[in-house]
Formats: structure tokens, sequence, C-alpha cells
């Protein structure tokens, strides 16, 4: 499983460009079989400096699925919405280990998957 963790602003004045794309991109995502675990807006930073307020966190099957959606020509089209109308964009996919045993033993082997 792949998560994608997306932080951002969206750019006063772009807010209906934005939902726009809300609205066009999860037909997009179910076909990829990606889910959307949470969107929202963020509402305390307990350490760190991200001052994003607004805050998905998507789920693929796999690195495969994700690469298809990103690719996807209907994405593409799309695309722009998002660019156009947030700011200050993170944007991040996290790889999960089974447990946390086996992010320790990862760790300990000096972080190498052999990848």
């Amino acid at each position: 499983m792949i998560v994608v963790l997306n932080l951002f602003d969206i750019i006063p004045g772009r807010e209906k460009m934005y939902a726009e794309y809300l609205r066009r991109v999860q037909p997009i995502l179910d076909r990829h079989r990606a889910r959307v675990l949470v969107y929202g807006r963020t509402r305390m930073i307990f350490k760190g400096k991200t001052p994003q307020e607004y805050c998905g966190i998507i789920e693929y099957p796999s690195l495969r699925n994700l690469r298809k959606f990103s690719c996807d020509p209907e994405f593409e089209e799309i695309r722009a919405l998002r660019d156009d109308a947030t700011e200050n964009y993170v944007l991040t996919a996290v790889e999960e280990f089974a447990t946390m045993d086996d992010a320790a033993e990862f760790l300990e082997n000096g972080g190498d998957g052999g990848e």
C-alpha cells in the first residue's frame, strides 16, 4: 500500500477553481482504485513548521497505481486546476512497513532495503 500525503494552501480567490478540481478528480481516483482516507483542514500543528491549511491523505493499492493515476490523460487535463489554485504544496508518497518491528529492523540494518 502507498499513502500520499498532500499539504497545501488554496490561493485566496481561487477556491472555486480548486473545488472544480475536487469534483473532477474523484472519478479518476476511483478508476485507479485510490481511496481518500482523510481530506480536510489542518486544525493544529503539534510539532514542526507545516503551516498549510489543507491536508489530504490518499491510499493507493501500489506504487504502480499511483504512477498510472499521475500519468492518466484525464488527470493531466485537470492538473492545472490544482496547481494554479494552490501554493505551499507538499506531496509525499509513503510506502508502509507491515509492522513497527519491520521499521525498526530496516533502520537497524542501516535503512538499506536493497532497492
